[in-house]
């Protein structure tokens, strides 16, 4: 769960284990805990039930009204999995297989980097998820994903990285 601690005479928001408010300078010890939405870190009206289960690790996720009208069907990820190789994933069927920690770097150190490769990145997380969704359950489409995304995305990343992504560790 995604809590955090209140401030009680400020309202400022903190990470639990938290001691003192930088803002008013009291202590945290008796501040309110709080759940927070899982992608703003705002918090969420007490008695607000989680909006589904990550697809992932399975924990509750909590949103804000704002970010719970963009879950559809119920599939959500907690903010630890929300940057996921959503169609890479659905092709491998699995989070751990090794291409896609090299897609990741791929994106960490070299899409992240430029305004172009960010904006391709958040179109992405916009429009991968139902894509995955209906890919993890077809084989044809995992092929056909594979081939048409996935393997040039590992050329492209194998290229700009000088690395092989045969063998990315």
């Amino acid at each position: 769960m995604n809590e955090k601690i209140e401030c009680r005479y400020c309202g400022m928001i903190y990470p639990l284990g938290t001691t003192k408010c930088e803002y008013c300078g009291a202590s945290l010890a008796d501040g309110i805990r709080r759940i927070v939405c899982d992608r703003c870190g705002k918090p969420i009206p007490d008695g607000t039930p989680p909006v589904g289960k990550c697809v992932t690790c399975q924990k509750d996720v909590y949103l804000c009204k704002k970010h719970a009208k963009r879950v559809k069907d119920d599939e959500v990820y907690c903010h630890e999995h929300e940057s996921e190789c959503f169609i890479a994933t659905a092709v491998f069927g699995t989070p751990l297989d090794p291409h896609l920690d090299f897609l990741r770097e791929f994106r960490d150190k070299w899409l992240m980097t430029r305004l172009l490769g960010r904006l391709f990145v958040q179109t992405y997380y916009e429009v991968s998820p139902p894509i995955a969704r209906r890919t993890r359950h077809s084989p044809l489409l995992k092929k056909i994903f594979r081939r048409l995304v996935v393997e040039p995305g590992l050329h492209l990343a194998s290229t700009v990285l000088g690395k092989d992504y045969e063998d990315p560790l």
